[in-house]
C-alpha cells in the first residue's frame, strides 16, 4: 500500500509520499520536485508537466495551464468570460454547460472538460509517485483551496476518479499546512490545557488564504479561515508585464499584446525578474533577444520602483488577516506564531505587511512550496490502514454558511433554515425532522452569495421519496440526515420514515424507523450549479 499526497497548484504541483517512517517530496524525471501544472497537445502525442512547459512558446495555442480556476464553473460564468481575453488557448462550452478547453490534438479539433485535463495532470503525478515508490498508487489525498465551493470540490473528485485515483480526502491547503506544522511538534499543550494558537498565511500564485488554528497534543482544530481568491503572485506578474508592454511600446514601437507568443515570453521573463527582485534591491535588467520582428529589447527595474507600482495589490494583504481576527475574536497577543508559506510569500513587501499587522516576526519553519503536499501525505497516512501514525485528530471548518429551503405544508410558501453556519466544524452530520404525507424536495444553497467567488449560490436539489401518510392518515415523521463530508461536500446522506405501530392495550405506541441511504430514497438530482 502506498500513501501519497498531491498538491495540485495553479502553476506547479508537488507530490509527497510517506515511507521509511517519514514524509518525502518526490522528484520527477527531470530531478525536479516541482512539476508544472501544464498539458500540451501535439499532432502525434500529448506532453504533461515540464515537457509541456517547454512548448509554451512554440505551441502556445495548444498548451494549457492555469485551468484549475475553471473547475465546476459554467461557461457563461462572468469570471470565465472575463478570463477568455487573457488566455492564449481557447475555451468552449461543454454539452452540460460547463467550461471546456478547445485544442488541436492528433490533427483534429477536440474539446476536453476541465476534469479530463486535470485527470491528465493527476495521471502524470501518479506516474511520478509510482516510479519513485516502485509500486502502484491508488489511495491519495489531494489539496484544494479552502475557498473552493461544493461544485468545484465535486469537479476535483471527478478528475481524481478519471485518473484512477481513490481520493481519501480533499484537504484544504491551509489545513494541510497546519497538519505538517503540528504533527511533529513535541511541546504542544495537553488536551485539557489552553490550546496554542497559530496563524497560517498562504500566498500562492493565484490565491491568498489565511487560517487560524488551535493546537493541543494530538489535536488540530481550525478556528476560522479568510481568503481572497483573486490575489496572488500572478497579479504582480501582470503588473510587470503591463509596465514593460508600455515601456517597449514607446521605446521600440511594438504592439506586444497583439502577439500571444511575445506575451508568453514576456510573462516568463517578468516572473524571473520578480524572483530576482525578492533577493536583490539593486537595479536589475530584463533583456529578451529577437523578441518581436527580430528586435532585441531591454529594460530595467528595482525593488523600490516595483513596490511603488504594487501599492494597490499590497493594500489587499491586510483584509483577510483582519477578517480572521474578527471572526475568532482573538487579540494579537493570543497568537503564538505566524507561519507563512506559498511561492508569492517570498516577496519582501508582503512579508513586511503581514509582520507589521501581527506585530511579530514571521515564522518560516515550513518549506514554503512543499508544506501542502507534505500535509496531504500525512493525512493520507493517518487515513490509510497500512500505516501506523501517531494519533492526530483534525477538525476543519465550513467556509460558507449552508442553508436548506423547502415547501412548507403549514405555512404556504417556502421555509428555510441555516444548517451549517460559517466556521462550523466539518466533517459533521445533523438530523432534521419533517412531518409529511408525500414525497418532498430540499434545496441546499449558500446563504451569503456576496462572499462566494461564484455567481450561483445553489448547491443541489434533493428529492425525499417514498413518503406515505400514517395508517391513521396523519403526517409521517421523516428524519433527514444532512452532512458536510470529509471532502467539504454537502449531501443529504439518508432519510428515515418513522412508523407508529399499534400496541397492546394500555401500552405506549412503538416507533420503528425504515431508513434508506443515498441511492434508495435519495434520487439526489444534483443541479450542479448550471443545469
Amino acid at each position: 500500500m502506498s500513501v501519497v499526497g498531491f498538491d495540485v497548484g495553479f502553476l506547479s504541483c508537488y507530490v509527497a509520499v510517506a515511507r521509511a517512517g517519514g514524509i518525502e517530496t518526490i522528484a520527477n524525471e527531470y530531478s525536479d520536485r516541482s512539476t508544472p501544472a501544464c498539458v500540451s497537445f501535439g499532432p502525434r502525442n500529448r506532453s504533461i508537466g515540464a515537457a509541456a512547459k517547454s512548448q509554451v512558446v512554440t505551441n502556445c495555442k495548444n498548451t494549457v495551464q492555469g485551468f484549475k480556476r475553471f473547475h465546476g464553473r459554467a461557461f457563461t460564468d462572468p469570471y470565465v468570460q472575463s478570463s477568455k481575453s487573457s488566455l492564449v488557448y481557447d475555451l468552449a462550452q461543454m454539452p452540460s454547460g460547463t467550461t471546456g478547453i478547445k485544442v488541436m490534438y492528433m490533427e483534429e479539433e477536440k474539446v476536453f472538460s476541465i476534469e479530463q485535463v486535470t485527470a491528465m495532470l493527476l495521471t502524470k503525478l501518479k506516474e511520478t509517485a509510482e516510479s519513485a515508490l516502485k509500486k502502484p498508487v491508488a489511495d491519495c489525498v489531494i489539496s484544494v483551496p479552502c475557498f473552493f465551493t461544493d461544485a468545484e470540490r465535486r469537479s476535483v473528485i471527478d478528475a481524481a476518479q478519471i485518473a484512477g485515483l481513490n481520493c481519501l480526502r480533499l484537504m484544504n491547503e491551509t489545513t494541510a499546512v497546519a497538519l505538517a506544522y503540528g504533527i511533529y511538534k513535541q511541546d504542544l499543550p495537553a488536551p485539557e490545557e489552553k490550546p496554542r494558537i497559530v496563524v497560517f498565511v498562504d500566498l500562492g500564485h493565484s490565491g491568498y488564504q489565511v487560517s487560524v488554528c488551535a493546537f493541543n497534543k494530538g489535536k488540530l482544530k481550525v478556528l476560522a479561515t479568510a481568503f481572497d481568491p483573486e490575489l496572488g503572485g500572478k497579479d504582480f506578474d501582470e503588473l510587470l508585464v503591463n509596465h514593460f508592454c508600455e515601456e517597449f511600446g514607446k521605446k521600440y514601437k511594438l504592439d506586444i499584446k497583439s502577439k500571444p507568443r511575445a506575451m508568453v515570453r514576456l510573462f516568463q521573463e517578468c516572473e524571473k525578474l520578480k524572483k530576482l527582485m525578492s533577493a536583490n534591491s539593486s537595479d536589475l535588467p530584463l533583456n529578451i533577444e529577437c523578441f518581436m520582428n527580430d528586435i532585441d529589447v531591454s529594460g530595467k527595474l528595482n525593488r523600490a520602483q516595483f513596490e511603488e507600482m504594487c501599492a494597490g495589490i499590497l493594500a489587499k494583504v491586510e483584509a483577510p488577516l483582519r477578517s480572521v481576527m474578527e471572526q475568532t475574536k482573538l487579540k494579537k497577543e493570543d497568537i503564538y506564531a505566524v507561519e507563512i508559506v506559498g511561492g508569492a510569500s517570498r516577496i519582501p513587501a508582503v512579508k513586511e505587511r503581514v509582520s507589521k499587522f501581527f506585530g511579530k516576526e514571521l515564522s518560516t519553519t515550513l518549506n514554503a512550496d512543499e508544506a501542502v503536499a507534505r500535509g496531504c501525505a500525512l493525512q493520507c497516512a493517518i487515513l490509510s490502514p497500512a500505516f501506523k501514525v501517531r494519533e492526530f485528530s483534525i477538525t476543519d471548518v465550513v467556509p460558507y454558511p449552508i442553508s436548506l429551503k423547502w415547501n412548507s405544508a403549514a405555512e404556504e410558501g417556502l421555509s428555510d433554515c441555516e444548517v451549517f453556519p460559517k466556521n462550523h466544524a466539518a466533517p459533521f452530520s445533523k438530523v432534521l425532522t419533517f412531518y409529511r404525507k408525500e414525497p418532498f424536495s430540499l434545496e441546499a444553497y449558500y446563504n451569503s452569495p456576496k462572499d462566494l467567488p461564484y455567481p450561483d449560490p445553489t448547491i443541489g436539489q434533493f428529492m425525499i421519496q417514498q413518503v406515505v401518510p400514517q395508517a391513521s392518515g396523519e403526517s409521517s415523521k421523516v428524519k433527514v440526515k444532512v452532512r458536510v463530508n470529509i471532502h467539504g461536500v454537502f449531501s443529504v446522506s439518508s432519510a428515515s420514515l418513522v412508523e407508529v405501530q399499534k400496541s397492546a392495550e394500555g401500552e405506549e405506541p412503538m416507533e420503528t424507523e425504515s431508513t434508506a441511504k443515498d441511492d434508495e430514497v435519495m434520487a439526489a438530482s444534483f443541479s450542479v450549479r448550471n443545469t
